[in-house]
C-alpha cells in the first residue's frame, strides 16, 4: 500500500520541488501553524527538534531517486491511493500503476486478467488532507479484506 507517494523524484510537480528545496530551519518556522507541526508537538519526546526535523527531510528530499525498475519487478499485491489534487503530477500517478502492472489491457468480462495493482483516486483530497478524507478508510479496507491474489 502507498499513499500520496512517488517511484521517482520527478513525480512532484515543479513548485513543489521548489518547496522541498528549500527546507531547512526557516521553513520549519513558518511550518508551525501546519497540521503536521501540531502532530509532531504532540508526539515528540523533544520538539524543540523540529527545525533538526525538517531540516534533514530536505537533505533527503533534495536528492535525486528513481525506483522505477524495482517498482517494475514486484509482484506482490500494491494497491496506490491519490487525491485528485496532490501534489503528484497525475501522469506520474497513472506511470506508477502501471510500472506495478495495472492499467495495461481489460481484464476480460471474468475479471481474469485483473492485475494485482489497485489505484484509488480520492476526490476532493490533497497531499495535506488525505489522511483525513472519509474516503480513504473504505478504499483500503476494501483492497486489505479481498481475498489476495498469487503474486504474479
Amino acid at each position: 500500500m502507498s499513499v500520496s507517494a512517488v517511484f521517482a523524484r520527478d513525480g512532484w510537480y515543479t513548485d513543489i520541488l521548489a518547496q522541498m528545496s528549500q527546507m531547512g530551519p526557516a521553513l520549519a518556522e513558518q511550518m508551525k501553524p501546519s497540521p503536521i507541526y501540531k502532530a509532531y508537538s504532540r508526539s515528540a519526546p523533544r520538539p524543540a527538534d523540529w527545525p533538526v526535523l525538517v531540516t534533514k527531510v530536505g537533505d533527503l528530499l533534495r536528492k535525486h531517486y528513481d525506483w522505477s525498475k524495482d517498482v517494475a519487478a514486484m509482484k506482490t499485491p500494491t494497491m496506490l491511493v491519490f487525491g485528485d489534487a496532490d501534489s503528484i503530477r497525475p501522469a506520474h500517478e497513472v506511470e506508477f500503476f502501471q510500472l506495478l502492472g495495472g492499467g495495461q489491457k481489460d481484464p476480460g468480462w471474468d475479471g481474469s486478467g485483473m492485475p494485482n495493482a489497485r489505484l484509488a483516486i480520492l476526490p476532493a483530497a490533497t497531499h495535506y488532507n488525505m489522511l483525513e478524507s472519509p474516503l480513504l478508510a473504505p478504499a483500503v479496507r476494501s483492497f486489505l479484506d479481498a481475498p489476495m491474489p498469487a503474486a504474479r
